[in-house]
């Protein structure tokens, strides 16, 4: 793994400043519980993070790491959170996975599947891995006292799907200060299954730089189990 400092809106690593795609908190009221009362920054998206040397192995798998802050912040009664998206399908009846590492801070990982019969829930620390399995639209919550910096694995080849996630006000259940609350949005709130972190070493970049053929499945689905 390679050493970064976090900067508000700049992630300096050794050779390069990365400027973020910055998600504001007005940019998320359609998914919040409460109407957000004020604007101003939300999270930050640094893409495309990787050393000069390993250009071309992430190309050539179509891979992309990412690295993403979500400083500590109540929105309403609601613990901040991202945005929330779906995956395309990657192969038939399967939509692309992906993995994360949490790098710093404190997370809740949300994945519901598109017909909310199952909603799933990992609470991961900083060395934790979690798994976006196919087929479960996901949403991280920032559930610390201080920043939230993990960092993602994922195909380069598709665009995330927002909309369904808009058309619902969010996911089924929002994560509050009082614990979980129903979105009632939903005709139907399933129960909440909590999972543990993936049995997979953290420092999923270096892991992938040395044995890519073990991340084959994040564009092949099928490979994953």
């Amino acid at each position: 793994m390679f050493k970064f400092e976090w900067s508000g809106k700049k992630l300096k690593t050794p050779w390069k400043t990365y400027e973020a795609s910055i998600r504001r908190i007005f940019d998320l009221k359609d998914v919040l519980l409460d109407e957000p009362k004020e604007d101003g920054d939300a999270y930050y998206m640094f893409r495309g993070v990787h050393r000069p040397e390993d250009e071309k192995k992430f190309e050539f798998y179509n891979v992309r790491y990412d690295i993403t802050v979500i400083p500590p912040k109540m929105i309403g009664r609601e613990y901040i959170k991202t945005y929330g998206h779906y995956h395309p399908e990657a192969e038939p009846g399967l939509s692309y996975p992906e993995v994360y590492e949490v790098l710093q801070g404190h997370a809740l990982f949300l994945q519901q599947t598109s017909d909310v019969s199952e909603l799933l829930v990992t609470e991961a620390k900083a060395g934790d891995v979690v798994i976006m399995i196919p087929n479960h639209g996901h949403v991280t919550v920032n559930v610390g006292d201080g920043p939230l910096i993990m960092a993602n694995l994922v195909s380069s080849k598709f665009s995330s799907n927002y909309e369904p996630v808009k058309e619902k006000h969010g996911f089924a259940w929002y994560y509050t200060a009082e614990g979980w609350v129903k979105n009632e949005h939903y005709d139907k709130h399933p129960e909440i299954r909590e999972t543990e972190p993936n049995a997979i070493p953290s420092d999923i970049y270096s892991l992938f730089v040395d044995y890519p053929h073990l991340f084959d499945w994040l564009n092949r689905p099928s490979r994953l189990w």
